[in-house]
């Protein structure tokens, strides 16, 4: 999912808008992917210049979508079209926000670049809040990159979920609890993990005074410069 609305940002088209959602639902070693995609009506003339460009988007997100999930794709694109009547995914300035589909601050900004209601995810929103000691910002980009580095590190791991928990007046290095979920490949020993993933998150934690430097300089969740 993240990987092919990246890759739509990283290839823009003018007639593309900016408002990108990818829905994905895995059965199996089969995906099925969802993509609305708002497109400009002011830069397609015509309804077959709208269905060339739908078909070259939906071709780039579904060669994205195979190389970062490896197995059978399915993937369809604006589907509430219907083309024989006329009703396609136009908008004016290339977002469903100027239709007041504002969504929630937070919704589909957070650290991760994802909403995950199957995983557990913050309700806290990133976006504006104070880098140095907000803990809502602090704790989503340490938690993301502590999970990271514990599957980068430990070969052994297959999955690595990290809740930080804070509490006002302590250290932002000092979080009240923290939480490792780790799941081990077959037959791995979990207990020669567990004091190697306790150092990895001690280390990542030890260096939270440093985070806010790169927040400011990068966007963590898409290594874009901030701002």
């Amino acid at each position: 999912v993240l990987e092919v609305e990246r890759a739509l940002q990283r290839a823009p088209a003018a007639e593309r808008g900016e408002d990108v959602k990818v829905m994905g639902v895995r059965t199996g070693a089969r995906a099925e992917l969802t993509l609305a995609c708002a497109m400009i009506g002011g830069l397609l003339p015509d309804l077959d210049a709208y269905l060339a460009a739908r078909e070259r988007t939906r071709l780039l997100a579904e060669d994205a979508a195979r190389r970062g999930f490896g197995g059978e794709v399915a993937l369809a694109i604006n589907t509430a079209d219907d083309p024989a009547s006329g009703e396609v995914y136009l908008t004016v300035t290339g977002t469903s926000a100027e239709a007041g589909d504002d969504g929630q601050t937070g919704r589909g900004n957070r650290a991760s670049g994802l909403i995950t209601p199957a995983r557990p995810m913050t309700l806290e929103s990133i976006a504006g809040k104070n880098p140095v000691s907000h803990v809502g910002k602090l704790y989503n980009c340490a938690a993301t990159e502590i999970a990271e580095a514990l599957v980068r590190e430990l070969d052994e791991l297959r999955e690595a979920r990290v809740v930080l928990v804070s509490r006002i007046g302590r250290p932002t290095r000092e979080p009240q609890a923290v939480h490792l979920q780790l799941r081990s490949a077959p037959g791995r020993s979990f207990a020669a993990l567990e004091e190697r993933a306790r150092a990895i998150a001690a280390a990542h934690l030890e260096r939270i005074d440093e985070l806010w430097q790169r927040l400011v300089r990068r966007n963590l969740a898409t290594d874009e410069p901030a701002g």
